[in-house]
């Protein structure tokens, strides 16, 4: 249940849309007053959130003698709800891009947990770089989101989005490499030292801090100063590193 709830708050919902929306799928239908002893919440406050899932399209209503129930809608409402949510979000997403990347100023934001990875990735399918440059990684997105990491892989490849990263040399890095065609790998000690992990695409510095406890910290940095010293940086450090370069097959293609 408390897994279900987070999730559809998640998505969009309110906590009560979300409550009472379990609520009617559990217990099938019900009345406002039955809803609203069972939720603790006011009647009035039951009545206004019903209103608002009938928007959404989750509830259904009907009168008998008088009396109004509440039904869920089938389970299916869930994805055309967040179909129009992302029609009304690609409507002014155009916009919205262009307006972030016509400003200037540097700009920083800290994000925090497993979403502002993602943010991240989505960012990368958003911008479509020609490449985009990873440094000192060993694959430890695939043990937060496999997933997700997995389908952002495929889908760089689909879009020709390529990479280079200089990976640590690890097996679990080596054994994940396998899975990005589209990238372009080296490896380099584990003994190598370095801040945490960084990519750089566009005129974006990312640095990841992936603690083996704790929640990954994301940092986002967007100018293009700073986004070209890492790119030449990372160029000069791929590009003299002496030992093969691998494709997403794990198979060498030449010496460097």
């Amino acid at each position: 249940m408390a897994g279900e709830l987070e999730t559809l708050e998640e998505m969009g919902l309110s906590a009560n849309e979300a409550k009472l929306y379990l609520m009617l799928i559990r217990g099938g239908e019900m009345k406002a007053n039955e809803l609203s002893v069972k939720s603790g919440l006011q009647r009035r406050t039951v009545y206004d959130t019903m209103q608002q899932l009938e928007k959404k399209g989750m509830v259904g209503k009907a009168e008998i003698s008088g009396v109004t129930t509440f039904s869920a809608s089938p389970p299916a409402a869930l994805m055309s709800f967040l179909d129009e949510k992302k029609n009304s979000l690609e409507k002014i997403l155009p916009e919205l891009s262009k307006r972030f990347e016509a400003e200037e100023k540097t700009q920083v934001s800290v994000l925090y947990g497993v979403g502002g990875i993602k943010t991240v990735l989505e960012d990368i399918l958003e911008t479509k770089p020609d490449w985009y440059y990873s440094y000192h990684g060993q694959m430890q997105f695939y043990d937060l989101m496999p997933k997700f990491i997995q389908m952002f892989h495929d889908k760089c490849a689909k879009m020709g989005i390529n990479t280079k990263y200089l990976l640590l040399d690890v097996p679990q890095a080596r054994e994940r490499s396998k899975l990005m065609r589209h990238a372009e790998v080296k490896f380099i000690t584990p003994t190598t030292i370095s801040a945490g992990v960084w990519w750089t695409y566009k005129n974006r510095l990312i640095l990841f801090v992936l603690p083996k406890e704790g929640i990954p910290i994301t940092m986002f940095i967007k100018n293009e100063e700073l986004a070209k010293a890492f790119t030449s940086s990372f160029m000069e450090m791929f590009n003299s590193h002496k030992g093969p370069l691998y494709r997403g097959d794990a198979v060498p293609r030449k010496k460097a």
